[in-house]
């Protein structure tokens, strides 16, 4: 009786703690019953899906020689994920009373250490309540409800003591159909993460410090902004803390490793799953005892740089105003900084504390500028990634990227290298690659924030930055308009332009309509320059928008890139030859000529332009004079060639909106039948075309044979010589439409058989 009355007051206790799209994770609870579970239904003890026991010892030796092959920092990684098509929702039996239904699904993970499992697919129905437990109910999560639901519908669990996991449920009875649960994988634990004994949540090394005992007095504000984060896939354990903004509002930004995020040898981590589980440490300095914890789902990615192994995540849900969660304030100052404290978990344990009583220098680490720091008390281990580098002033200025005396014993470790701030700040130089975008987001430029009650926050602008971008062409050639998408009603934007490009444009606000912009181009050099959008009456918190825009060379209204151009078959009868009187056609005699393929270009307007040959040969250009075009067009002849020689032109005026590259082919042979390929370069059908040669013609006194032609095609990979097209004209068909739309963009060889003779030409796919 005492059993189910300890229940009962455990789901009282944890109902109430839902509100806000946190959910409670409990390590300290009684026994509960196998068959009965929390709702205390009569459930099948029969477990309802189960793996076989993987081999640790394997598991762990193929581990190390990773981290050791890739000689780079790495995540501490207590979990192999396993995929899994897995619907739990469709296999669960159901215990009905009169308004609800009652669910329960088992796990094994045979020889499993811990486990947790992962949904691709999730959705709870309202007043729906779902619990997730190990074997002896030690370990809890719950209740799990419909605040959890999010746009993504992605969900992933806490990681559990031992081989088997329960997901229990209670939904509505009305609304069961309604449940989504599908679990894509599951993560077999092969690290011991938790102690057997009594008292101690994880397996740090003796010389971590509670960040309760005394060496954390005075930190109570900081630890409550470290969190402890389980990656998308319940693999890996990272630390890291809620992070100020210069707006003073509650918008959750989490600053950690890029190396959590982008390990080094391994996929890049999808954020959207990634768990965030605060206020997770031992009640007394010792004996260290295990922890409750408040975790937060999902998130969604917003800087990352290598250059300082920097992450900043937001997660998805803001935590409530009473949830005790602080924002840890930072200095982008490096100078005065006479001591730095780290708090952190170290392989996934409860929070500790570790400190270094001098001066930190700066130094690189694996490509990263990075602080370095000999610490005098504590440590860190696999699992501390990420976690906050504070000044004496309670401020971060970095975050831990790792080690570089991983021989020594753990506790002797004492060089910590951590990325720096003050360079995270402007990163990479964009808003994708830098802090500054999203914690200053109106330009302030203050060196320090102070860590901040959620309470004493602002709450954020309720609108997506995201869907804020400037749209309009990279560019601009004539005039180009600009504008923000999304931008929402009662926002105005103003626009600048770096003082280097303002002779070359012309900028007209409110252009063609208000909060856009109109850039007309001046002048005849090419410029890059960035675009800055400056939003304003929406609160602070928006970052400015930026676009790097390319301004060519031309203001003509007439210009434009070449818009028709082609290969005609191989000629094999009587042309005009151009006389050097400035025709291209004159009135002189035919002369037969019986090489190559004549070339066809049609520009609007060549004033200005040039005709270079890249590489393949010196073809015969029929031109006029000195320049090698007549009235807006370009012609010119190819040599008879073999192996289909490919000549390349490009037509260029001064800069980037008149630069266009032609590719065509010689003819590879002397047969009856010429074939041409146009267009070429195609983006979805090459024409296949057949010319006869003139001395087969009627006019010579021979038979046409022209009904009997069929010709077959295939289309071959450059690369591989690998079939992938083959096709079969129509008989007696002089032309033929071949779709090459499904190819991939490349140089492809169009093989033409026709009877014994055999001709290629090559072309290239966009």
């Amino acid at each position: 009786m005492k059993k189910i009355i300890h229940i009962a007051l455990i789901i009282t206790f944890l109902t109430g703690n839902y509100a806000m799209a946190q959910v409670k994770t409990s390590f300290s609870h009684e026994t509960i019953s196998a068959n009965k579970g929390l709702f205390l239904k009569n459930y099948s003890p029969e477990v309802d899906f189960e793996l076989p026991a993987m081999k640790i010892d394997s598991l762990l030796v193929v581990e190390r020689k990773n981290i050791l092959e890739s000689n780079e920092i790495q995540a501490f990684r207590l979990a192999k994920a396993l995929p899994l098509n897995l619907n739990i929702a469709q296999q669960l039996k159901w215990n009905n009373d009169k308004e609800f239904s009652y669910g329960k699904y088992k796990v094994r993970l045979n020889g499993a250490l811990s486990t947790s499992i992962n949904f691709d697919k999730f959705y709870l129905p309202q007043k729906t309540e779902m619990f997730i437990y190990n074997q002896d109910g030690s370990i809890v999560t719950g209740p799990i409800t419909e605040k959890e639901n999010n746009s993504n519908g992605v969900w992933g669990s806490w990681v559990y003591k031992g081989e088997f996991l329960t997901i229990e449920i209670k939904t509505p009875i009305a609304t069961v159909k309604d449940l989504v649960l599908h679990a894509n994988n599951i993560a077999y634990g092969y690290k011991e993460v938790y102690k057997t004994q009594v008292g101690g949540f994880g397996q740090s090394a003796p010389c971590n410090i509670n960040v309760l005992c005394p060496l954390g007095t005075g930190w109570e504000a900081e630890r409550n902004s470290v969190a402890l984060v389980l990656n998308d896939n319940g693999e890996v354990w990272c630390s890291g803390a809620m992070i100020m903004n210069t707006c003073n509002t509650n918008r959750p930004f989490f600053l950690t490793a890029n190396h959590c995020f982008n390990p080094p040898g391994r996929p890049q981590q999808n954020v959207t799953n990634w768990r965030f589980t605060f206020q997770a440490w031992s009640a007394t300095c010792t004996p260290s005892q295990n922890s409750d914890g408040v975790t937060y789902n999902g998130s969604t990615l917003r800087a990352n740089w290598a250059g300082t192994d920097m992450c900043l995540v937001e997660l998805n849900n803001t935590p409530p105003v009473n949830s005790g969660i602080n924002y840890a304030g930072w200095n982008r100052n490096t100078n005065g900084i006479t001591q730095e404290t780290i708090i952190h978990h170290p392989r996934g344990d409860v929070m500790k504390i570790t400190r270094d009583n001098d001066a930190p220098v700066f130094d690189n680490f694996l490509g990263a500028q990075c602080w370095r720091l000999i610490v005098d008390q504590g440590t860190t281990e696999g699992g501390s990634s990420g976690s906050p580098y504070f000044d004496q002033n309670r401020r971060i200025i970095g975050q831990h990227y790792g080690i570089d005396d991983g021989n020594l014993p753990v506790c002797n470790q004492v060089r910590k290298f951590g990325g720096r701030f003050d360079l995270s700040w402007t990163g990479g130089g964009t808003n994708a690659t830098r802090l500054s975008n999203w914690l200053d987001p109106a330009n302030t430029n203050q060196l320090t924030t102070n860590t901040t009650n959620i309470a004493n926050l602002q709450p954020a602008p309720s609108i997506d930055v995201n869907s804020l971008a400037i749209s309009g062409p990279q560019i601009i050639c004539n005039s180009s308009d600009y504008s923000i998408t999304n931008l929402p009603t009662g926002a105005t934007v103003a626009w600048s332009i770096p003082g280097s490009a303002g002779p070359v444009l012309q900028l007209s606000p409110n252009t063609p309509a208000p909060n856009q912009l109109r850039i007309t181009n001046q002048k005849w050099y090419t410029v890059t320059t960035t675009l800055t959008a400056i939003i304003s009456n929406l609160g602070c918190g928006i970052p400015n928008q930026t676009r790097v825009l390319t301004i060519a060379n031309d203001n003509s209204t007439s210009a434009s890139q070449p818009h028709a151009y082609f290969q005609e078959a191989c000629t094999f009868y009587n042309v005009s030859h151009p006389s050097q009187s400035g025709t291209i056609f004159s009135n002189s005699s035919p002369v037969f000529v019986h090489q190559g393929c004549m070339v066809y270009v049609n520009l609007e307007n060549m004033t200005g332009r040039t005709v270079t040959l890249g590489s393949g040969g010196t073809p015969l250009f029929w031109a006029v004079g000195s320049t090698s075009y007549y009235q807006n067009s370009l012609y010119f002849q190819l040599p008879l060639g073999s192996g289909g020689i490919p000549f390349t032109f490009n037509i260029n005026g001064n800069g980037a909106c008149f630069q266009k590259t032609l590719l065509f082919f010689s003819y590879t042979g002397n047969a009856r039948y010429a074939f041409a390929a146009t267009p070429n370069p195609t983006k979805d059908q090459l024409i296949v075309t057949a010319k006869e040669d003139e001395k087969y013609l009627p006019e010579n006194k021979l038979n046409s044979t022209k009904e009997k032609l069929q010709f077959i095609m295939n289309v071959y990979d450059v690369n591989t010589n690998t079939l992938q097209i083959t096709e079969r004209s129509g008989s007696g068909n002089t032309q033929h439409r071949l779709n090459v739309s499904r190819l991939k963009p490349g140089y492809y060889v169009l093989q033409i058989v026709n009877g014994k003779e055999i001709q290629s030409i090559k072309f290239f796919k966009e």
